[in-house]
């Protein structure tokens, strides 16, 4: 069982947190024939069958661990045949909110933010929260006003974009380039958030290119700064601790991935009590 720091706790608590929800929290989830969401990786070896002439390159790229690219190429290929193949990938199955889900939504962060452009847990929170629930994506231009919140509001900020919207979907490396271009406002959005909250990443890796960057610069401008913190499976090396901390600024959180990552969900379902039961302290005290 991972043992949580107590200042994420106390940050988790006095919802001055953030969670951040990666692929990785969905690979449990089902649909009603049992089919689980693709991985990355999976998405991409199905892209490339679907495309026609030489998949050589697609193939290298995919190998070589150049997801983006190889994602850019692919959608080239596609041109108009793209949009059907997101959407029946991540929009058709009508994948279902899994226990990771639910134990997440009960920590009652007041910001979620993740990239993956799939619904499940948007709407399992928004069943869950009715009308206190927004959620927003990165392109809209209100959410300096939604960050500010309220005493009841809950948000879910899609980094990303929304399959709903899959011409918007951040996905190649063109995409990356131009949001970095024409929404860079946001991006100080995200900034603030990294300056001002503590996060804690459950379900992904350090893969996402901006993320990385806005990390990195936290990390560099402000040196004695709270860490962030990651949970990952497996066995981390010390060095890879190293890595991450030096460049991120974040703390490992390590846990064991047996049993499709049952400690991870158990784990949160006891941190879940345990922010209970701080703020059950913190209004005794008063001292939000």
């Amino acid at each position: 069982m991972i043992k949580w720091p107590d200042d994420l706790i106390s940050a988790i608590a006095r919802r001055r947190s953030v969670i951040f929800l990666g692929a990785g929290a969905s690979m449990t989830s089902v649909n009603a024939a049992g089919i689980r969401p693709p991985s990355w990786k999976q998405f991409l070896e199905d892209g490339i069958a679907r495309c026609t002439g030489s998949k050589t390159e697609m193939k290298r790229l995919l190998k070589n661990g150049d997801y983006l690219s190889c994602c850019q190429i692919i959608k080239y290929k596609l041109d108009h045949d793209w949009v059907p193949l997101v959407e029946e990938k991540f929009l058709t199955p009508q994948f279902l909110p899994n226990d990771l889900h639910k134990a997440i939504f009960s920590l009652d962060s007041s910001i979620v933010l993740t990239p993956n452009f799939d619904k499940i847990f948007d709407n399992y929170a928004s069943a869950q929260n009715h009308n206190l629930l927004k959620v927003k994506k990165y392109y809209d231009d209100d959410i300096p006003r939604v960050l500010r919140g309220g005493g009841s509001q809950r948000l879910i900020l899609k980094i990303h974009g929304c399959i709903d919207t899959p011409d918007k979907l951040i996905f190649t490396r063109e995409d990356y380039a131009d949001i970095r271009n024409k929404h860079a406002g946001f991006y100080k959005s995200i900034d603030a958030l990294v300056l001002t909250h503590t996060f804690l990443f459950i379900g992904c890796g350090m893969n996402d290119p901006d993320l990385s960057l806005v990390l990195e610069q936290y990390a560099r401008s402000f040196g004695v700064a709270p860490p962030q913190y990651v949970a990952l499976g497996g066995k981390v090396t010390a060095e890879y601790r190293r890595m991450l901390s030096n460049n991120y600024n974040l703390k490992v959180i390590e846990y064991s991935t047996a049993h499709d990552h049952k400690e991870l969900l158990d784990s949160v379902q006891e941190l879940v009590n345990l922010v209970e039961v701080e703020r059950g302290r913190l209004a005794v005290s008063t001292l939000w």
